[in-house]
């Protein structure tokens, strides 16, 4: 599975190839500018060792055979007496020539011989200073040498000494360069098990892309429900658990949509259907007949208004721009619900308002859900029967507070509750939990007039504000409805949300059919 172009590498093997690359720089660099070291210090230790012979041979002639500063005076004896006592390493070898020709040499068993012809060679074309010595190197026996020669003057000694050292530094330098593929092999071993390991670990740490990949190219308008499976925490799984959010708002987004479509079209059939039968069956030559058709024409339009009012509202709540949260006193917002739901019909009309203070809500969304609760209460009670409006505020270890949350609230240090008490005909507890659904209604209610959403938008602003609503009846005696508003923010989750998207990302709506 590629996650570059068709032609290009995916992005695991531009990473290894990456990696892996780094990591053999980094080696080739240390090797490089190590081994560069240890060879400069092994020429500069060969000279060194070279240098410090020829002093030990020209303070040998100044402090004489006898150690009392009288120099020698004859070069045979000063390299006999260098020869005897100074002991050549296995990779070293002296050589003593008088006149040019052969006198000593350092006695022992090595892999090269001083006294080869190349050697002399050498020595025979070097020009040498009185009392001075010169470094130079010759390949030879299948190694390079590293040769001092130094011209030895002494004090009533008439031939020409020359005293010379050689190193074998090609023996030397390959015991370096054993260690050079010695580490060039540690190297290459490194790079292949990293690789090895790197290309597992890229892989498990870029599986949420190609879950990614194979999830975009599967995912339709028609299916929306492909999700990617991703585990732990790192930048990578953090997009996919976006990306999984994101394809929720948008299910959800189409649901509704969906949901809007066939909801306006299951509801406005039946009214269309009448305004065609009865547009149908109009006698124009009836006035009448005209006039009544006329104004239950007018009714039926009046009602798919109401009626599409009503989704619409239920679509804008889904919005992030549904709410516009402003701080308000509880206690008036009481008051200006009491006031306006008077006028909903004869009741004995009751307040108990309880709950002072401030908090942060939508005042106007707030009493839309409270006269939406009032109206009800007149729908399913008696002209004259009492209609209570109660506020107070829920908190700790009260009862309420769990059954908020059970109810969907979301969690918070206390809770506005506004309520809607009637001594009406009650709802059985069958139906209670149907009743909060878009068209659902119970069935003692088939006779009232109403499309059946209003409980819906009331649920659908109490959960724009993070809050729920629920239902406490008894079939016969009459119903409580409670809405719990969260009162511990500066702001409801709705208007949080406007910030992101415009789409609601929690608390969504419950519908039903």
């Amino acid at each position: 599975m590629r996650l570059a172009g068709d032609g290009g590498w995916t992005v695991q093997r531009r990473l290894l190839v990456m990696m892996v690359g780094m990591m053999a720089l980094g080696i080739a660099l240390t090797g490089v500018l190590s081994f560069a070291v240890q060879f400069r210090s092994l020429d500069e230790r060969i000279q060194d060792d070279l240098e410090q012979e020829i002093q030990e041979v020209s303070r040998l002639a100044e402090s004489g055979p006898l150690r009392d500063g009288e120099p020698f005076t004859d070069a045979d004896a000063l390299f006999v007496s260098f020869i005897e006592t100074s002991v050549a390493s296995s990779n070293e070898a002296f050589l003593a020539l008088l006149d040019g020709e052969r006198r000593f040499q350092s006695p022992g068993e090595r892999d090269f011989r001083i006294d080869h012809a190349d050697v002399l060679d050498l020595i025979a074309s070097t020009p040498l200073e009185p009392g001075r010595a010169v470094i130079d190197t010759v390949d030879t026996q299948g190694t390079t040498l590293t040769v001092i020669m130094a011209d030895v003057r002494l004090p009533q000694e008439e031939r020409e000494g020359t005293f010379v050292v050689a190193i074998d530094s090609g023996a030397l330098a390959d015991q370096i360069w054993r260690r050079v593929w010695t580490y060039a092999g540690v190297g290459l071993a490194s790079l292949l098990v990293a690789g090895a390991l790197a290309h597992v670990v890229l892989g498990r740490l870029l599986r949420p892309l190609r879950e990614l990949q194979d999830a975009t190219a599967q995912i339709s308008p028609e299916d929306l429900s492909r999700r990617v499976e991703v585990s732990g925490s790192t930048d990578v799984t953090a997009l996919a658990h976006r990306f999984n959010a994101m394809l929720d708002r948008i299910e959800d987004g189409v649901r509704m949509q969906r949901q809007f479509l066939d909801d306006a079209a299951h509801e406005l059939r039946t009214p269309l259907t009448i305004l065609r039968g009865n547009a149908e069956l109009l006698r124009p030559e009836d006035p009448e007949d005209v006039t009544a058709t006329r104004t239950l024409l007018l009714d039926e339009v009046d009602r798919m208004q109401r009626l599409v009012d009503d989704l619409l509202m239920l679509a804008r709540a889904q919005r992030g721009d549904f709410l516009r949260p402003q701080r308000t006193d509880v206690t008036e917002l009481a008051v200006e619900c009491m006031e306006r739901i008077t006028s909903l019909g004869d009741r004995q009309w009751r307040l108990a308002a309880h709950a002072e203070g401030q908090v942060v809500l939508d005042r106007q969304r707030l009493i839309q859900a409270v006269v939406q609760l009032a109206a009800n209460a007149v729908k399913f009670s008696e002209p004259g029967s009492p209609v209570e409006l109660g506020s107070g505020w829920v908190e700790g270890k009260d009862p309420q507070v769990g059954r908020a949350q059970e109810l969907g609230a979301r969690p918070a240090t206390r809770y506005l509750s506004l309520c809607v008490s009637d001594h009406g005909t009650g709802i059985p507890e069958t139906e209670q939990a149907r009743i909060f659904e878009r068209f659902g209604r119970a069935e003692s209610a088939s006779h009232v007039d109403g499309s059946g959403l209003g409980l819906a938008i009331v649920q659908a602003i109490a959960e724009a504000h993070g809050g729920a609503v629920g239902v406490e009846s008894v079939e016969g005696l009459g119903s409580r409805f409670t809405m719990w508003i969260p009162g511990d923010t500066q702001a409801g989750p709705a208007a949080a949300r406007t910030i992101e998207a415009g789409v609601v990302q929690d608390s969504p709506v419950r519908t039903g059919g």
